[in-house]
């Protein structure tokens, strides 16, 4: 009786399991009418649903695989000479799902094993090398390599790792977070504009008289947005723009963040 009880429950067991596993993950996918950063996307989607404070950083794209040109998708008003005087390109990303499962996210480590994992399987899919590192409790997502114009794959570091100093004087936030992007500018030759998504209200409201002295700008944007609110309330993408060859700092509020903290 026991013997066959036991069998008529081993059935309903592994659809039990089977629920579980299923209700266990979670499937996150780029945008099929916007490929161009796929990666950005899905990262987007992991701040909203898992609270996890992660930045995104652009490789300069050069080489024509990695780009697309859309002129005449979006200029349609645009007279023909004013096309050919400036082209506008975007980046040629790769469709690609992720399944992932929210309590890996919840250990110190694991929104950063869980984001490794989806940056090697876009890897795979052909996309750039992206490298993710780990910053208390935020994480940034990182260009690591790309192919150059004759497709041969280099490295590349996060323009956000140049070293900059800046003078002490009274800034506001806005004013500060200007100047890091000017002095990125000046060491770098790369152009750093700041977007409409900046959290003017917060920056207008900071004033400090302190200057930066010899510090990466990654460090330096960080230290200014976790003094506007909680701290990793605020994450950035920045955006390479291959026609203009110059950058777009973009930024996210997602709240105090939720994700590992340090061990």
């Amino acid at each position: 009786m026991h013997l066959r009880l036991r069998i008529l429950l081993l059935p309903l067991m592994c659809i039990f399991s089977s629920a579980c596993i299923a209700q266990s993950t979670v499937t996150i996918t780029s945008d099929a009418d916007d490929l161009s950063r796929p990666i950005s996307a899905l990262l987007d989607q992991l701040r909203q649903r898992e609270h996890i404070s992660v930045t995104y950083e652009d490789p300069r794209y050069s080489n024509g695989a990695d780009i697309e040109d859309v002129t005449e998708q979006v200029a349609r008003n645009v007279s023909d000479a004013e096309k050919k005087l400036h082209r506008i390109l975007v980046p040629r990303g790769r469709a690609i799902s992720f399944v992932y499962a929210p309590d890996d996210l919840r250990a110190p480590d694991g929104a950063k094993a869980t984001i490794a994992r989806m940056l090697r399987e876009y890897r795979l899919l052909g996309g750039p090398t992206f490298n993710v590192v780990r910053d208390g409790k935020r994480l940034h997502v990182v260009p690591e390599d790309r192919l150059d114009v004759k497709g041969n794959r280099i490295k590349q570091n996060s323009i956000l790792d140049t070293i900059i100093s800046i003078p002490a004087k009274q800034r506001d936030g806005g004013e500060l977070l200007q100047a890091i992007c000017d002095e990125v500018k000046k060491q770098s030759g790369y152009e750093i504009g700041v977007g409409p998504s900046a959290p003017s209200n917060n920056l207008a409201r900071y004033v400090t008289t302190e200057g930066i002295s010899k510090q990466t700008a990654e460090n330096a944007v960080e230290n200014l947005l976790d003094r506007l609110g909680a701290p990793d309330s605020f994450d950035w993408d920045l955006y390479y723009d291959p026609g203009d060859k110059a950058y777009g700092l973009n930024f996210n509020y997602i709240g105090p963040a939720q994700g590992p903290t340090s061990e």
